[in-house]
């Protein structure tokens, strides 16, 4: 795992100064090594995390025997063993990064179907002066890019991209979004001259001109079969994954994994430790907040697997500690608190290990959250009445306690064919397209995502699949893939997603959907799958998620933070948002309307991310 930057430009634009400062502020990334080439052109900066091949002579950027072609490369290709032997490439090193430029020298843009990883890269061509720029098929790995027409550059992350001068006028299309969504979608970027290279696509970059194409989409994966027996599904899931761990066990350097307790984490605990001939090393972090720990569970699954665990019990002090820090690491406002937890437990795991396996992905594939029922019963209110009856369901349910006034916000939407992206942004606790208009004082109607929902919507198949899939296309890659990205990365650790092989990806978008659920039973394959390893009762309980008790902060240790970010004169000087709207927000929650935490969170996360990159003395 690596960071990388770089820059074409016909005009000299920038400088080798600049290339290396854009590449030093990725050295959190890749502390064990750096690297440049320039010429008159192009230029490129590595920062290298060695995990295979550990050898200088695997450093980048890295050149094609002949000299023609320099990449650099950020990620892991798991079967480069295999792409060498198929196609009798001459290597000299044992990385994977010198396979996958060989490979780019034989088949060109074509080399891409060939690597199952993870990886952002870049590619030049000193003959035809091309430049080549990749991100994975599922968005594990991010790249961001600018462009003006005639000159372009790319980082792993924006803040590098800032090291060039480029302006930092907010995108006030991302801010909505950020507002209604708690993350920043699709190809947008907070800075309106930055934007993100979307999972499965590529730019190719010639003199004044950018093309950019998908060179893969999951939609066009969609390939259900006759339905076959739950045995034969258990079955060939199980050797996806285990082909897919195999894989992902491919490593020089130390390895561990992420153990929470939950179906996700203790699957793949299960079958690492089952392909190791050793006991594996599994972490987990716990928090002061009984509600809000599950460290207990992970230690049952631990034992039942012999694992050698380690559990660091973390206190509210050094979680909100943590806080002030989020926005040096995340240079996006990013509103999930489950980062704060990411953080840690990556840092904990450093110590360690070197690469670390997650289970990331499983819930978006096998339906494994709860806002899934959510749109079944909007809709059966929907019968009744249309929006009627789901105004007077609101009416009726905001007179009840807290949490059926939170549900009543679920069903506060007139557009029957966008309400699922109203339940999405409610059951994220965040604000509505209504309240995002009357906070900034422009209307609002979120776009970036509605026009792959409509595609989505209009498909011939359970709502659930549909949500699946939109979780899969948007949620996975722009927001959960990017926090850990990011987590792992402050700490130079590698973390890898067995559930998203690509392979399996497929497989599992094609599970009928009883294998998915089965009556309230989500995630069914995969617990079918885990009894060969857990007793059921460590299997079939409540889920629980991975968040922080910012709720509880945000009135005890860090309602410091509202006075500081959150008062009139602060918003009244920065003229983003009207103070009454956000005085309201804070009423209520100090009020005692604790389900409005997470938009107060967000409001100061925003305001501590706009006080480190753009006005630091406001």
């Amino acid at each position: 795992m690596c960071g990388i930057a770089g820059f074409y430009s016909l005009s000299q634009k920038w400088t080798q100064a600049q290339l290396t400062q854009m590449t030093q502020a990725l050295r959190h990334r890749g502390p064990e090594a750096e690297g440049y080439f320039q010429d008159e052109r192009c230029g490129l900066g590595h920062r290298r995390l060695k995990i295979i091949d550990l050898s200088d002579a695997a450093n980048q950027p890295m050149f094609s025997q002949d000299e023609r072609y320099v990449m650099v490369f950020n990620g892991e290709v798991y079967n480069f063993q295999e792409i060498a032997k198929k196609y009798n490439l001459s290597l000299k090193t044992r990385s994977d990064s010198e396979v996958i430029l060989a490979l780019f020298a034989q088949r060109q843009t074509q080399f891409i179907d060939e690597l199952n990883g993870m990886f952002a890269l870049a590619i030049y061509d000193r003959e035809t002066r091309e430049m080549y720029i990749y991100r994975d098929r599922l968005g594990i790995k991010p790249l961001f890019y600018y462009w003006d027409g005639e000159n372009f550059a790319f980082a792993s992350e924006t803040k590098a991209l800032l090291e060039l001068g480029i302006s930092r006028d907010i995108n006030k299309e991302a801010l909505q979004d950020y507002l209604f969504l708690e993350y920043v979608p699709d190809h947008l970027s907070i800075f309106k001259h930055i934007q993100k290279l979307e999972k499965g696509h590529f730019l190719k970059v010639t003199p004044k001109k950018l093309e950019k194409k998908a060179y893969y989409s999951l939609l066009d994966q969609w390939n259900p079969q006759p339905t076959q027996s739950l045995d034969h599904y258990v079955e060939a899931f199980d050797e996806q994954l285990t082909q897919s761990i195999r894989y992902r066990s491919i490593s020089d350097v130390p390895m561990g994994a992420f153990l929470s307790g939950g179906t996700d984490s203790s699957l793949i605990c299960a079958k690492f430790q089952e392909l190791s001939p050793q006991s594996i090393q599994t972490y987990t972090i716990g928090f002061d907040v009984a509600s809000f720990d599950e460290s207990t569970y992970a230690q049952k699954v631990a034992e039942h697997l012999n694992t050698r665990h380690t559990l660091d019990r973390v206190s509210a002090k050094e979680s909100i500690e943590t806080v002030e820090r989020l926005v040096t690491h995340y240079d996006e406002p990013f509103a999930a608190n489950s980062c704060i937890p990411s953080l840690l437990v990556c840092q904990k795991a450093r110590n360690e290990v070197t690469v670390a396996l997650s289970g990331d992905g499983a819930d978006e594939l096998f339906m494994g959250y709860g806002y899934y029922h959510w749109y079944n019963r909007v809709k059966k209110i929907s019968k009744y009445g249309g929006y009627a009856a789901r105004k007077l369901t609101t009416q009726v349910l905001s007179w009840l306690d807290q949490r059926k006034q939170r549900a009543a916000r679920v069903f506060d939407y007139a557009d029957f064919q966008r309400i699922w992206l109203h339940v999405w942004s409610q059951e994220q606790y965040m604000f509505s397209e209504k309240e995002v208009s009357w906070l900034l004082d422009t209307p609002y109607q979120h776009q970036s995502t509605w026009k792959d929902w409509k595609k989505i919507n209009e498909l011939d198949i359970h709502p659930f699949e549909k949500i699946s899939l939109f979780d899969t296309l948007h949620y996975l890659p722009y927001n959960l893939l990017y926090k850990m990205d990011i987590a792992s990365m402050a700490s130079a650790l590698e973390v890898r997603v067995p559930y998203l092989d690509h392979h399996l990806v497929e497989f599992a978008l094609n599970v009928p959907l009883e294998f998915k659920i089965q009556g309230k039973e989500q995630k069914f394959l995969m617990k079918k799958t885990l009894e060969k390893y857990l007793p059921n009762e460590l299997i079939y309980r409540k889920k629980w998620g991975f968040p922080a008790p910012v709720g509880d902060w945000l009135q005890q240790d860090l309602a410091y933070l509202i006075d500081k970010y959150l008062n009139e004169k602060r918003l009244k000087k920065q003229g983003l948002f009207e103070p009454h709207m956000v005085q309201d927000f804070v009423n209520l929650f100090q009020q005692g309307k604790y389900y409005h935490y997470k938009r107060v969170w967000a409001l100061i996360v925003f305001q501590m991310w706009y006080a480190h990159y753009i006005d630091p003395n406001l």
